[in-house]
């Protein structure tokens, strides 16, 4: 079986690609630095035993980037079973994508949607498919307008996507059960990694207030790993770790998703109009 892991090369990435590694998995690493990627996968197959484990060049806030993974991809391997969605950034900047988004929104969500989207025909059928979509908690504060999105800033920003992320998985999960392609999204925990901090004067800010409520990278990983392998896992589902948890109705509203994926469809149609 095939799997694609978006940021593999560090913080949760890594510690899921390194259990999935040990499982037999074919892997992809899907990651921007692949330098730096290629030093972890080499270490990665020292630890699993596992020689099946490739990197592969992906900058999911670029659309070229995404639209030349997925020619190099279908070119090696044809097939995916696994897709885990958990490359994103926590950006404190007033950034554009070069597909004219906020940095954060347009990577965390735009990306991950043109990424997915993309690769959903190379799912197989009558096989064990999964998409695991990476979201967070915050989402609760996320509440956006699709013609402001790109007039939000950092926190708000970053909560904006991961909301996207959240809606965009349920509509997700309905498009594809027919196919037999689980889709579920994971709120992993406040995990102890880079994502946390900016660089700036008040990281240590950040660390005292958030410092009681971190976790490892392995019990951040945990919830991942469980959805992409456990038997008895449904479709449609949010989970915390690895307990499903349910949303209230007012942030997944059905007239409000589909506006979401509407834009979200224009958005990708005029990327795949355009020339590489």
């Amino acid at each position: 079986m095939n799997i694609i892991i978006t940021g593999a090369n560090r913080g949760i990435g890594k510690q899921i690609t390194i259990a999935l590694s040990k499982l037999g998995y074919t892997i992809v690493m899907a990651c921007r630095n692949t330098e730096a990627a290629a030093i972890v996968c080499n270490e990665i197959k020292e630890i699993s035993g596992n020689r099946n484990i490739f990197v592969m060049k992906l900058d999911i806030s670029s659309s070229k980037s995404i639209r030349s993974f997925i020619e190099n991809y279908i070119e090696q391997f044809q097939e995916i079973n696994i897709l885990i969605n958990n490359a994103g950034i926590s950006k404190n900047s007033h950034e554009m994508t070069e597909d004219g988004f906020e940095i954060n929104v347009g990577t965390n969500y735009f990306g991950t949607f043109l990424l997915t989207s993309l690769l959903i025909p190379l799912f197989p059928k009558n096989a064990d498919n999964r998409i695991v979509i990476v979201t967070s908690n915050i989402y609760k504060i996320g509440n956006y307008r699709l013609d402001k999105i790109n007039q939000y800033h950092w926190f708000k920003a970053y909560a904006v996507s991961k909301l996207m992320l959240l809606q965009y998985s349920l509509w997700l999960s309905k498009q594809l059960k027919d196919r037999g392609i689980k889709v579920n999204a994971i709120h992993p925990g406040i995990v102890k990694t880079s994502i946390m901090y900016t660089n700036k004067w008040y990281d240590a800010i950040i660390k005292f207030i958030l410092s009681p409520y971190f976790i490892n990278v392995e019990d951040g990983a945990k919830g991942h790993i469980y959805l992409a392998t456990a038997e008895e896992i449904g479709t449609g589902d949010y989970y915390e770790k690895n307990q499903a948890v349910e949303i209230p109705k007012k942030y997944v509203s059905d007239k409000k998703i589909q506006e979401l994926i509407e834009y979200s469809n224009r958005y990708m149609e005029k990327i795949l109009s355009s020339n590489m």
